[in-house]
C-alpha cells in the first residue's frame, strides 16, 4: 500500500542558491515561502504553491520552514558531505523510488542512524584528490551509503557518523555483514562479497564463516551459486530463482545439465512458471541422481570408462563433498549421462565376457517374453542381482560360488540392459552345495576398523533410545511431559511438515504459494519456540494432512489419522463424505445424460416411421425425454468404475495415454506420464511398446498394459 510522502503540505523556503531548471542565474522565486502540493513520479523535484503559481523545485533546493530541531543530528559527531567518500568495495546503489522516499523522511525528520565510517586509508588518498567531487574527503563509508545519497539528494549538508578504526579486511566483513541483514538481498551479492574475501584478503572459507556468523556449508554453498549456468544466474538476478532452487542447479554437475534442469525448473510449474523448491527437488531426484548402490557395476573399476575413472574418486558423487549434501544419506552419482554411459558400458563387457566363455545370451523376442517388463522376474530363472523374497541379500552373495559359470545367463531387459540369472534348478543344487560345504568350520574373519566403529555408533545409539523411550514412560517427571524441547519439536514437525502435500502446508503454515523450503524451515522454528498448546495444534493438523491420499497398498477408504483428529476439529467425516458422494452422483447423471444427447439418432422421416420394439429395453429413455432411474444407476455405476483395471485388449496403431513415467532403452526415466502415445507392436503377454511424439527421444518405450489407457 502506497504511503503519504511526508513533504506534502509543509511549508518550505525556496533556497536563495537555487536555479532554474533551464537556463542559468537566479531561481526567480528563491527566497521565498511555498507549500508543497505535491510530487511528479520518479523523480528528485516536487511542485510548491508559492502565491499564485505552481513552480517544480528540486529536493535539494528548498528547505522546510522550522526543521532545525527535527533534523538535529542524533549522534555526537556529524561530518560534511564533501568529507565522505563512498567505498570501492561496498555494493551498488541506484537512484530508485525507495532512496527518493528516504530522502524525503530526511528532508523532515533528518538522518536518525548514523554512517560507520573510518580514516580516508591511504591507499585512497590519490583516486579521491584527482576527482573534484572527493578532492576534500577525510573519512570512506563502510556502511551507510544509501544513507549518504539520500542525505544529498535531500540537500543536507551534514550527516551523524559513527568512526571507527578499521583495516581493509574489517572494513570488507563490517559491508557484508551490513548487507546480510538486507530483506532484498540478492545470493549473487552475498556470494561475490565472500569471493572477495577469499580472493582479495586469504581469508580462509572458515574464517569468512566465522566472521559472517554463517555455517561453513552456508559459505561454500554461496560460493558454488558464482559457476551455475547464465541462464540461472539471469534467473536469480530477476528473481525468478531463489536461492534453494539455484542450489539444486549447482548441484549438476556439467553446463549442459545445469541448463536442461534450469529450462526445467523455470517452465515445469503452474500454468508454464517456475517449480516450487520441493517439486524441483523432487525432478532432481528422479532425473537427475543415481543411487550409487544400485549400480550394476564396480564403483572402483576405473577401466571401465578410462576417460572418467572409477567412481569412488568422482567428483560430483555427493560422497565426494559431505559439506554440500546430507552426510547420513547415500552416496549419489549427480551425473546421469556418465551413470548411463558406465552401465552401457558395464553391459557390453558382460555380453563379450558370456560370449568368450560360451555363455548363452537370450536377446529380443525371447526375452521379451521371459521378461515383459523392467524388474519382472524372468519365467524359469533367478536373478543373481535381485534379493529372494522376504530377504535382503542378493541371490549371488546367497548362492555363493556353488554356481558353475556355465549356467550362469544373461538376459537383456525391456530397457536395453542385460541380467544376469540362474535356472531355477541349477540355484537349487548351488543351494545343497552351499548348505552342505556350510558345515565345516569357518574362521571369523577380520573386522575392519571402520566397521568397528559404524557397529559401536549403532549400538551405544540403539541402546540410548530403548533407555530414553522406556525412562520416558517410567520416569520421567509430569511436569517434564507437559512440553517438547525446542529443538525435538522442530525436528518432529519439519520431518511431517516434508511429507505433507504443499496445499495443506500453505494452510496449516499461512504460507503464500510456491513457498522455499527455507521458508517452511522459518515457520517451523517459529512454531518450535512457541507455547506446547501451538505445537500440538499444530502436530495435529499434520497429522490430518498425512491422510491428504490414500496410503500405498492400504484399503483406499482407510484415513486413520483424520478420523482421529476431526473429532478434536467438531469435523464431521461421514457428513462431508456424503456430501462428496451425493455430488459425484450428480456428476455421473449429468454426464450420462450428456452421452446420451450425443449418441441419439437423427429423427426418422416422418414418411417412413421406425418401427416400435415389442417391449421397453431395459434403461431406455421413457417419452418424457428423461432417463430412467436404470441408465441413471449405470451411469453412476460406469463413473465410479473409471479406475478399475482394463482388459489386454489394445491394438497396434492405437492412441493411448501414458499413466506413468516410463524409462527408456537406457534406463532414463522419462516425463510420460499424462502423454499421448501410439502403440507399435506387443511385446509378450502383458506389455506394448510404443512411441510418445511429443517428447524427444520417447520411441521404443515398453510399458505394461495397465500402464496404459486407451484414448
Amino acid at each position: 500500500m502506497a504511503t503519504k510522502d511526508p513533504l506534502i503540505g509543509l511549508t518550505v523556503t525556496i533556497n536563495p542558491d537555487a536555479k532554474p531548471a533551464k537556463g542559468g542565474g537566479k531561481h526567480p522565486y528563491a527566497g521565498q515561502q511555498a507549500q508543497v502540493i505535491g510530487k511528479p513520479p520518479g523523480g528528485r523535484s516536487y511542485w510548491l504553491q508559492c502565491g499564485a503559481a505552481q513552480v517544480s523545485v528540486p529536493l535539494a533546493d528548498f528547505t522546510l520552514v522550522g526543521a532545525d530541531a527535527a533534523q538535529a543530528a542524533p549522534a555526537d559527531s556529524t561530518l560534511s558531505l564533501s568529507e565522505l567518500v563512498r567505498s570501492k568495495t561496498n555494493r551498488q546503489i541506484i537512484e530508485d523510488e525507495a532512496l527518493l522516499n528516504m530522502a524525503a523522511t530526511m528532508k523532515v525528520y533528518g538522518v536518525l542512524q548514523p554512517l560507520l565510517v573510518r580514516r580516508l586509508p591511504a591507499e585512497r588518498l590519490q583516486d579521491t584528490f584527482i576527482d573534484e567531487a572527493t578532492r576534500h574527503a577525510t573519512h570512506e563509508i563502510i556502511a551507510g551509503e544509501r544513507r549518504f545519497m539520500a542525505a544529498g539528494i535531500a540537500g543536507l549538508r551534514r550527516v551523524p557518523v559513527l568512526i571507527i578504526a578499521a583495516d581493509n579486511t574489517t572494513a570488507v566483513v563490517l559491508q557484508l555483514i551490513e548487507n546480510l541483514h538486507r530483506e532484498d538481498l540478492n545470493p549473487l551479492d552475498e556470494a561475490r562479497g565472500i569471493q572477495q574475501l577469499v580472493d582479495d584478503f586469504s581469508m580462509t572459507r572458515e574464517a569468512v564463516a566465522d566472521a559472517l556468523k554463517k555455517s561453513r556449508s552456508h559459505v561454500f554453498e554461496s560460493l558454488r551459486l558464482l559457476n551455475i549456468c547464465p541462464e540461472a544466474i539471469a534467473a536469480l538476478k530477476a528473481g525468478t530463482l531463489n536461492r534453494s532452487v539455484a542450489l539444486l542447479v549447482a548441484q549438476r554437475p556439467t553446463p549442459a545439465l545445469q541448463v536442461e534442469f534450469t529450462r526445467k525448473v523455470l517452465t515445469g510449474g503452474p500454468d508454464g512458471g517456475p517449480l516450487s523448491y520441493r517439486s524441483a527437488k523432487d525432478l532432481a531426484q528422479r532425473n537427475y541422481m543415481t543411487d550409487l548402490t544400485q549400480a550394476p557395476f564396480a564403483l572402483d573399476n576405473a577401466q571401465l570408462l578410462p576417460k572418467v575413472g572409477a567412481c569412488t574418486q568422482c567428483p560430483k558423487r555427493t560422497g565426494a563433498n559431505p559439506e554440500l549434501w546430507d552426510k547420513a544419506g547415500a552416496d549419489v552419482c549427480t551425473d546421469t549421462a556418465c551413470f548411463a554411459d558406465k552401465k552401457e558400458a558395464h553391459y557390453d563387457a558382460l555380453k563379450a565376457d558370456a560370449q568368450a566363455k560360451g555363455r548363452q545370451i537370450i536377446t529380443g523376442r525371447e526375452a521379451r517374453e521371459l521378461m515383459p517388463t523392467e524388474g519382472a522376474t524372468p519365467k524359469g530363472y533367478i536373478l543373481l542381482d535381485k534379493p529372494k523374497k522376504g530377504g535382503t541379500e542378493p541371490m549371488r552373495e546367497v548362492l555363493g560360488q556353488e554356481v558353475p559359470q556355465s549356467k550362469v545367463v544373461l538376459i537383456e531387459t525391456p530397457t536395453g540392459g542385460v541380467v544376469e540369472a540362474v535356472p531355477v534348478r541349477a540355484a537349487g543344487e548351488a543351494l545343497q552345495a552351499k548348505g552342505a560345504a556350510g558345515k565345516a568350520s569357518k574362521k571369523a574373519p577380520t573386522r575392519t576398523k571402520e566397521e568397528l566403529e559404524d557397529e559401536y555408533q549403532q549400538r551405544w545409539r540403539s541402546a540410548a533410545v530403548r533407555a530414553t523411550i522406556e525412562g520416558l514412560r517410567v520416569d520421567a517427571e509430569p511436569d517434564d511431559l507437559d512440553s517438547l524441547p525446542q529443538q525435538a519439536a522442530y525436528r518432529i514437525v519439519l520431518t511431517m511438515a516434508r511429507e505433507t502435500d504443499d496445499e495443506a502446508l500453505a494452510q496449516i503454515f499461512q504460507l503464500s504459494p510456491g513457498f522455499s523450503d527455507d521458508t517452511l524451515q522459518s515457520a517451523v522454528r517459529g512454531v518450535a519456540e512457541s507455547p506446547p498448546r501451538v505445537q500440538n495444534m499444530v502436530l495435529l493438523m499434520l497429522a490430518a494432512a498425512f491422510d491428504h491420499g490414500p496410503m500405498f497398498n492400504r484399503p483406499a477408504d482407510e484415513a486413520l489419522h483424520l478420523e482421529e483428529v476431526a473429532p478434536i476439529a467438531k469435523v464431521d467425516i461421514g457428513a462431508i463424505k456424503r456430501e462428496v458422494q451425493q455430488a459425484m452422483n450428480a456428476e455421473a447423471v449429468e454426464r450420462a445424460a450428456e452421452a446420451d444427447a450425443e449418441a441419439a439418432p437423427p429423427v426418422a422421416d416422418k414418411a417412413k416411421p421406425a418401427l416400435k420394439p415389442k417391449g421397453k429395453a431395459k434403461g431406455a429413455v421413457d417419452g418424457t425425454g428423461k432417463a430412467s432411474q436404470a441408465e441413471v444407476m449405470a451411469g453412476i455405476a460406469q463413473a465410479m468404475s473409471e479406475q478399475a483395471p482394463q482388459a489386454n485388449n489394445f491394438e497396434p496403431n492405437q492412441h493411448v495415454r501414458v499413466r506413468i513415467d516410463l524409462k527408456n532403452a537406457k534406463g532414463a526415466l522419462m516425463l510420460t506420464k499424462g502423454a499421448t502415445g501410439v502403440l507399435t507392436s506387443k511385446t509378450g503377454d502383458r506389455a506394448w511398446m510404443l512411441n510418445v511424439p511429443d517428447l524427444p527421444g520417447a520411441n521404443g518405450l515398453i510399458a505394461d498394459y495397465t500402464e496404459l489407457e486407451a484414448i
